[in-house]
């Protein structure tokens, strides 16, 4: 810290940390002191600017996972203290995955679900070309079985992006339930969807679990080479 630092607010000391936590130019030593500074003042403020750190990478990617696991560490022994400054930084990060894990954690699993399918929503409603965020959620919540996911994931099927229709499709397709069939069908019948990847995984689960495809018009023209739909359902060869 400077010589002066004890003349700065408090809110000051904070953005002064948060700078030196996040200039990949600092040393390693100094970001450190800054984070371990910005978890001792224990403020909303000075935690939520703790949690920038995971933004933010360095390029030896070693040394930024030790780094951002200390960060890890000093965040997650505030406990139920940091709960409210994570829902923030979720709200506006770019980098879900290591805050997720640690609202997880912190908050259960529940109430991460629940967490994913807001920040899901957010950002359809934001509709950008920014598919990281998105893509990021949508995997985490393809490792989930839970009610709430089909109707979170299905407007995804329609996105601009490959990646994200794709991490949408499996979030529908993890939950083996029978509601997921229409948005899947009408994502596969879509003359739009150019994604050969996105066509074969739909049509391969159709295929598997004989779900019959004829409520949905234009299916059949739309399917990979190989399969076919007979007697109402999609099959191989």
């Amino acid at each position: 810290m400077g010589m002066f630092d004890f003349l700065l607010s408090e809110e000051k000391k904070i953005k002064k940390n948060q700078r030196r936590l996040v200039n990949r130019d600092a040393q390693p030593e100094d970001r450190e002191l800054s984070a371990k500074w910005l978890a001792d003042c224990g403020s909303p403020n000075s935690l939520l600017a703790l949690l920038s750190r995971f933004d933010m990478t360095l390029d030896h990617q070693l040394k930024n996972q030790g780094e951002i696991e200390y960060v890890y560490s000093l965040a997650a022994y505030q406990g139920e203290a940091i709960v409210e400054s994570l829902q923030a930084w979720l709200r506006m990060c770019r980098r879900v995955g290591t805050p997720l894990r640690l609202y997880q954690d912190l908050a259960g699993h529940e109430a991460a679900v629940q967490m994913v399918y807001e920040l899901l929503e957010k950002e359809l409603a934001r509709q950008d070309f920014k598919a990281l965020k998105k893509k990021k959620l949508l995997v985490w919540l393809a490792e989930v079985r839970h009610e709430g996911a089909i109707a979170s994931a299905a407007p995804f099927l329609e996105d601009f992006d490959e990646g994200v229709r794709y991490a949408a499709a499996e979030v529908i397709i993890t939950q083996d339930d029978e509601a997921g069939r229409v948005p899947l069908l009408r994502a596969l019948a879509n003359p739009e969807e150019e994604s050969n990847r996105v066509k074969v995984r739909v049509t391969e689960v159709f295929a598997s679990r004989r779900w019959p495809v004829e409520d949905v018009e234009g299916v059949a023209e739309q399917l990979p080479e190989g399969y076919a739909v007979r007697d109402g359902r999609i099959v191989s060869g």
